[in-house]
């Protein structure tokens, strides 16, 4: 099996290949600010605290926010 994730990708079958690439186009999407504070409200921020921290960093390309615990 190939040692690097180019080389894996590049072996795969085209159907395949087009399945990963559409799995990992989603779960690198950046979140919106909606989704920032609607994550950071789920985790006990106050609504309005959560939208100016959503606001503030917005342009931030965030494709991920983890806790404690993950």
């Amino acid at each position: 099996m190939p040692s690097n994730l180019t080389s894996i990708v590049e072996a795969m079958p085209p159907a395949q290949r087009e399945g990963a690439l559409i799995v990992l186009d989603h779960l690198t999407r950046p979140m919106t600010q909606r989704e920032i504070a609607a994550h950071l409200q789920r985790h006990g921020v106050q609504r309005a605290k959560a939208g100016k921290i959503a606001a503030a960093v917005a342009d931030f390309q965030i494709v991920a926010l983890l806790g404690p615990g993950g």
